[in-house]
Parts: structure tokens; sequence; C-alpha cells
């Protein structure tokens, strides 16, 4: 059955453009065009669409009301903006509508690709099962808006981590939470830092952007029913597997951004537990006693209660973020990663060992290290020299 897409700009010339770069998909793909948004939505009502994507500054409904609507009535609709330079407040505005946010100009034939990555999330599904649980996250976190600031301000060729650094301290929660996490013992700095113009200085931008996004994600679920010891609990072990993935990469002498890819999954890693906790929290509690009662991995305990597991969930939610593909597979196959194609070195190899490594030093039941792919991986031998080599979870500090 051909999956459903619909678009929505009130420039004709955009969306003759968008059916002349899409007109090859169309023997996989019904696409529908509109030129505003009441119209959009009075087809929406007779007829469900896989993707959505609107223009954000329109007449009458804009595009960020439009994505709140779509949201509210069809969740799991995916929700894309693709848009010019908009009055900022607008752009705010629909950061907790959309999934991702594109910016004009866009190459077409990138544009192609992130349309046929997103839209290839669900329909790549490998289960029925989790296909299903997906559809009833209703509460699904869009990309934090900070984080996508920081992105589009780091693609400007004038960009200086000057600007980077002013834009995350008019974020006071932000920057307060940064200057903590740099400051840890972790980091191992000779003198605290006392200004984000510093901690990016120390960090780099790819840390920073790292941070803000992991930071900014665990802040919305503070605005869940969530308990705070629940957050806190995975936020703790999270921020403790991201250190010790980038550990790890470090020492395998990794490129820099194979390390932040690293320390970006490990941060992540477990975001598919409040995902989880957020949406079903009454089978969540089942799967616990499962888990409890035969002295199961909390993963295996949820497949057989939801037919999917909160990494399955955790990397479809980066994936529809648009992280970079080795994030996703990182967080995806953290447990599993004889599961994921690529065998050698990598984030996944980082963050399954610190995971593993993690939970074993926190009394977990469960959480081992697969030694059939350490050994495909060629990383086998290097197992001792990691733990070895690993801070112990009082050197880490607490910077939330």
């Amino acid at each position: 059955m051909k999956r459903r897409m619909l678009f929505v700009d009130d420039e004709p010339m955009i969306l003759q453009g968008l059916q002349r770069i899409l007109r090859s998909w169309r023997g996989e793909w019904e696409m529908e065009f509109f030129d505003n948004a009441a119209a959009a939505l009075h087809r929406l009502t007779q007829a469900p669409f896989d993707v959505v994507l609107s223009d954000l500054q329109m007449p009458g409904i804009n595009g960020a009301d439009f994505l709140a609507e779509v949201k509210e009535r069809h969740p799991r609709t995916i929700r894309l903006i693709l848009s010019g330079h908009a009055d900022p407040k607008l752009i705010l505005q629909s950061v907790g509508s959309a999934h991702q946010f594109l910016a004009k100009p866009c190459d077409p034939d990138a544009l192609k690709s992130i349309l046929g990555r997103v839209a290839a999330l669900e329909a790549g599904l490998p289960s029925e099962a989790l296909r299903q649980l997906v559809g009833q996250l209703v509460n699904l976190p869009s990309v934090p808006s900070l984080y996508l600031e920081i992105a589009e301000l780091a693609d400007r060729s004038d960009a200086s981590l000057e600007a980077i650094a002013q834009v995350i301290s008019r974020d006071l929660n932000m920057t307060t939470r940064i200057l903590r996490l740099v400051n840890s013992p972790f980091f191992g700095l000779s003198r605290g830092l006392s200004s984000t113009e510093e901690a990016v200085a120390h960090l780099g931008l790819e840390m920073v952007k790292a941070l803000v996004l992991s930071l900014g994600t665990f802040s919305h679920f503070e605005q869940t029913n969530l308990g705070r010891d629940r957050i806190q609990a995975v936020w703790s072990h999270s921020r403790q597997v991201g250190a010790r993935a980038k550990q790890i990469a470090q020492l395998e002498g990794a490129e820099r951004m194979t390390i932040s890819h690293a320390y970006t999954a490990g941060m992540l890693h477990d975001v598919g537990k409040l995902l989880l906790a957020a949406n079903l929290s009454d089978k969540v509690a089942q799967a616990a006693r499962l888990a409890a009662t035969k002295g199961m991995e909390d993963w295996a305990a949820e497949e057989l209660v939801f037919g999917a597991s909160h990494a399955d969930v955790g990397g479809y939610l980066l994936g529809l973020w648009g992280l970079p593909e080795p994030v996703v597979e990182a967080v995806t196959w953290h447990h599993r990663p004889c599961a994921a194609a690529h065998l050698g070195f990598s984030p996944l190899t980082a963050v399954h060992v610190a995971n593993a490594y993690t939970c074993q030093s926190e009394g977990s039941v469960g959480c081992r290290y697969d030694n059939r792919y350490l050994a495909a991986a060629g990383a086998e031998g290097r197992l001792p020299v990691w733990r070895a080599s690993l801070d112990p979870a009082e050197s880490l500090g607490n910077p939330r």
C-alpha cells in the first residue's frame, strides 16, 4: 500500500517545485499539495497521512498553528516545517509541534534525502508490534528549540563560538546545567569555569551541541507526569554512559566526530525509557515486575510486554529528529549490537561497552557484554583495557 504525504505552502511556485522534485516518487507515494492550511486540515479529516510538510509563514492559519492542530488530531503523523527566514517567535512556537525544521532554500537532493529518511522510519519499523507501539506515543517530544537554533547558527559561514555562547546564555537554566557539567570532576579542569563563553571554548562546538540536545530532551520530561526521581535516575545513568562512551572512543584514538557521536548517543541511549513511561506507565510497571521476577534484562522484558524495547523507541525518536545515523544506530542497538550492519569500532561499540560497565557498577542484573560482537568488531582484546581505564561513578559528579 502506498504511503501518503501532504504539503502546504501559500506560494504556488514552491508547490510546483516540490511536485517537480518529487515526481519520481509517485509510484511509491500518494502526494497532495495545498496552498492554505484550512484546506489541508479539511483534507486530513477525510483521509490519514503519514507525513505532513508545511511552510511556516502563511496567511490565515500559520504553519505553527496548523501543525499544532495536526499533532492534536493526528498524533501519529510525522510533522515537518520547510520555511525561509521567519519570525523567531513563530519558529519557537512551531518547535513543540514539528519533528524537524528544514530551511529554505533547500537543495532538492537534500530535501529528497531528508524526506525519504523520515518517511521511511515507520515503513522500516522491524515489526508490527513496534509500529503499533510507536503509534501510541502521543507524548512524543520535538527536538529542543535551543539545539535547533545552535545547529542553524553553526551551519553559517560566519558562525563563531562566541555567538553560540551568547545564544546559550539567553537560557539561564541551560547555562546553569552546562556549567555544572563542565565543572564536574569528569572534565578534570584545573580551575572552574564561570561563563558560557569559557565552557563553549573548552568543550568545542560538537560537544556543546550534544549537551544542549541531551539536557533539553530531559527537560521535556520534567513537564510530564513522571516523577523527578525517575527522571533523575535515568539522567544519572545516561550521563555516566555518555562520559564513559566518550572515554572509550578517545582511548581508541577515534576521530573527533566519532567521539562526539559516542557521547551524544550515550547521553540519549535510554531516552526510550522515559518515552514509554510518559505514555504507557502501566505497561512499563508490568515489564519491570517481569524483569524483577524472572531476573531478566529490562529490554528483554519490554519485548515480551510491548513487542519492542526502549532502545527501539529511542532510536525511532532520534531518527525522526534527523540525528546522524551513527547516533541512531548506537541508541537502537546498544543492547543487541550484533544486529547492526557495521561491525567495526563505532559509537555503538563505545556505548554498548559503557552501558554494560555502568549497569554492572550499579549492581543491575544483566546488561552483559556481547563478546561475539566485540570479537567481530576486533575489539574483544580491548575490553580489559577499557574497563581498567574507565572512571568510577563517584568521580563523574552529579552536574544536574
